[in-house]
């Protein structure tokens, strides 16, 4: 367990300030041990995986980082049960190398298996939440429990772990058999398409579509793209992708989602509805029009 450990390394938008207390946990003993540390100390937790899918205030975290490097994979048929702190990448490659099809398209998403199924996340037009048979979890109760898919409670962006502190440690996923040339060529082209999103340090997609628009066209339909507040940015390649230009701090962050937000619902009278996770902020529901309703 170390202290005042700065956050932003561990995030792939590089940004935020110190947690109280960080550690790292290979395995359910040590993730129950550092939760039992947290109560015990009457401490806020949260749960980090590769960081892909969260911006952290410029304060820190007041609380303990549990940070989630379990990643062990066990193929039974046509499923895998992976554990979460397992990259997204090489969870793809393992079902490639194995013959198995249907999560392809997770080849280069930057998180791990327990971040998606947190957030259901996705790519072309595919959800996580459709794969996963079950869902092992440690419940508020320090009690481990298996989830069967129903029980997880999956719609677009969604799932119940956004509602509680049920701390995800296993996955099994449900695939099927297929071709590993076909499944490589898949993976390769989803790569391909990837090209197009930004290189710059991000959090990925910061608000969920408003279905059947984009939330990249409509930002960019307000004239917002190359919006820059300090060394953060609206990216010139997509709209929906807030960068880091370098030294770039979370309340430039907040500014420019709150800018886009604004523009959208005066131009469309559409309210953006933010994907990504926020850590460590105060005032949230002064910040973005979604909470403010």
């Amino acid at each position: 367990m170390k202290k005042n450990q700065l956050l932003a390394p561990y995030t792939t938008f590089k940004i935020g300030g110190p947690t109280d207390w960080f550690c790292e946990t290979k395995n359910e003993q040590e993730v129950v041990k550092a939760i039992k540390f947290a109560k015990e100390k009457k401490l806020a937790f949260f749960i980090l995986g590769n960081g892909s899918n969260l911006l952290v205030s410029d304060d820190g975290f007041r609380g303990v980082v549990i940070k989630m490097e379990n990643e062990e994979v066990q193929i039974n048929n046509e499923k895998i049960l992976a554990e979460a702190g397992i990259s997204l990448s090489k969870l793809a490659n393992i079902a490639q190398e194995n013959s198995l099809s249907g999560i392809e398209f997770m080849v280069e998403i930057p998180g791990t298996l327990g971040g998606v199924v947190f957030g259901n996340a996705g790519a072309w037009q595919q959800n996580i939440g459709d794969k996963v048979e079950r869902v092992k979890i440690l419940d508020k109760d320090n009690q481990f429990k298996w989830l069967n898919h129903d029980e997880c409670q999956f719609s677009y962006r969604q799932s119940r772990f956004k509602k509680n502190q049920e701390i995800i440690l296993a996955v099994e996923l449900k695939l099927e058999k297929g071709n590993q040339l076909e499944s490589k060529n898949l993976m390769n082209e989803n790569l391909k398409k990837r090209e197009s999103q930004p290189k710059e340090p991000s959090a990925g997609s910061i608000f969920v579509n408003p279905k059947p628009q984009a939330a990249g066209d409509l930002i960019e339909k307000c004239g917002l793209k190359e919006k820059q507040i300090g060394q953060a940015q609206i990216s010139q390649k997509h709209a929906n992708f807030i960068v880091n230009l370098g030294g770039a701090k979370a309340e430039d962050v907040v500014k420019l989602i709150a800018l886009a937000q604004k523009e959208v619902r005066k131009k469309f009278g559409i309210d953006l509805k933010t994907e990504i996770v926020f850590l460590g902020f105060k005032n949230k529901q002064s910040l973005f029009l979604e909470d403010s309703k």
